[in-house]
Order: C-alpha cells, then sequence, then structure tokens
C-alpha cells in the first residue's frame, strides 16, 4: 500500500516515504519526530522558521552535548529556547555559552543577554552580564544551572578538552 499522493504534502518526510507502506505510521507522532530531524538538518539560519520548534530544540540540545565547541549550535539553541519561552532552557543555553566563550565574544554573549530579557527576569540578566563582563566562571555557580549540558555532566565540559583539539 502506497502513500497517496497530495499536492498539500511537499516536505521531505513525505518524499523520503512516498513507496513506503506505511500510512498508520505517519500519522502518529513519530512523524512529527522524523519531520522535525529533517526540518534541522536542512535549516541553514539561526532563526528556526518551521511548526515544531520544541522538538527541534531538544536536537539542538543533543548537538550540543555532541559537539560543545560549535558555536553555531550554541547559537541556533539560545534562539530555539527563545522561541519555545522557556526561561530554564534560555538561561541554559546563556550559562554554556559563558563557559563556551569564556574571554572571547563578549560583545555576542552581551546582546544575546540583552535579547533574553524578554524572556528572563532583570535581576537574572544583569547578573548574566556582570558574569560576562568580569570573564569569570565563578559567578555562574550562582545561577540555576541544571539546564546547562555542559555543567551537568551530558557532555565533555570544554575546560577539559586539551588545547590541541580545539
Amino acid at each position: 500500500m502506497l502513500v497517496q499522493e497530495n499536492e498539500n504534502v511537499n516536505s521531505p518526510i513525505w518524499m523520503a516515504l512516498s513507496d513506503w507502506g506505511i500510512n498508520a505510521e505517519l500519522e502518529s507522532d513519530l512523524a512529527e519526530n522524523i519531520q522535525a530531524a529533517f526540518e534541522s538538518m536542512e535549516q541553514k539560519s539561526l532563526i528556526y522558521k518551521g511548526t515544531l520548534s520544541e522538538l527541534n530544540l531538544n536536537l539542538a540540545i543533543r548537538k550540543v552535548a555532541s559537539q560543545p565547541m560549535e558555536l553555531m549550535t550554541h547559537v541556533k539553541r539560545f534562539y530555539l529556547a527563545m522561541l519555545c519561552r522557556s526561561e530554564k532552557k534560555v538561561l541554559g543555553a546563556l550559562i554554556d555559552l559563558l563557559i563556551i566563550l569564556r574571554y572571547r565574544g563578549n560583545p555576542l554573549l552581551l546582546r544575546l543577554i540583552k535579547e533574553a530579557g524578554a524572556i528572563l527576569e532583570a535581576d537574572l540578566c544583569e547578573q548574566l552580564k556582570t558574569i560576562a563582563e568580569a570573564k569569570t566562571a565563578n559567578g555562574i555557580l550562582q545561577l540555576d544551572v541544571s539546564a546547562s549540558i555542559l555543567i551537568n555532566g551530558c557532555s565533555l565540559p570544554a575546560t577539559y578538552q586539551k588545547k590541541e583539539q580545539r
């Protein structure tokens, strides 16, 4: 049994699976997960423009865990967390960016902290600015680090990687 042709359906998942007999599976939640993976892979911009932002955020979190030194993935994760309006995940993304950028990228950090002001409390944004401007990671330990991927052992922290690998 083939998936029926539909002119309204032109997503990568439908093209990839058009000759398989799995209509029931394509109408399930699994199809959304597969579609989110396709959208995540083909997305080149920092700002996500699809409908599955929560699933793509989870994919970005996994990618940050597997490739912690890739700045573009960290920034995409931040914007996806902003799109999902998750205060905890926005804070986790900013904390991980503070760790990765350390003494570099201060203009980027300050701009992202300013943008996060729409979701995070003003006190928290000021605390993040102070940490970024002080160029020290000591202040991070005073924050809620539960959504940080690098601190919570979901990835090899950048501080433990050898300099030759960078």
